[in-house]
């Protein structure tokens, strides 16, 4: 999961993301605080921003990388005669849920 938010600058407005790995906002405020400086990546403006304006999202890199193992793994297995081997494309569909449930999770909890 990735955490993002967006730029508050009126010419820009563009999404930014955040390098901390985190699955709540409690745990979140515990790491960095309640509130956080962050520059925009795009247009340089300058914000001090709550944790409640973080969104998470699907880390699709992760997916990718998920898919990519599993269509190895079942054409060695396919390879190998084990019919078996269309089992392994449940792996990406595994991610896929769990990074879905941790962003929903994550989006659906608010600091007060």
């Amino acid at each position: 999961m990735r955490l993002s938010y967006y730029c508050t600058s009126p010419s820009c407005g563009k999404i930014n993301y955040i390098k901390v790995k985190s699955d709540n906002r409690y745990d979140l405020k515990d790491e960095i605080g309640e509130e956080f400086n962050e520059r925009c990546k795009h247009c340089g403006h300058h914000t001090k921003k709550h944790i409640n304006r973080l969104y998470g999202e699907m880390n699709m890199t992760l997916l990718l990388i998920a898919f990519l193992v599993a269509a190895v793994l079942t054409v060695i297995v396919w390879y190998l005669g084990y019919i078996v081997g269309a089992i392994t494309f449940g792996i990406p569909a595994f991610f896929w849920f769990d990074q879905k449930k941790r962003a929903t999770d994550f989006n659906k909890m608010m600091i007060d």
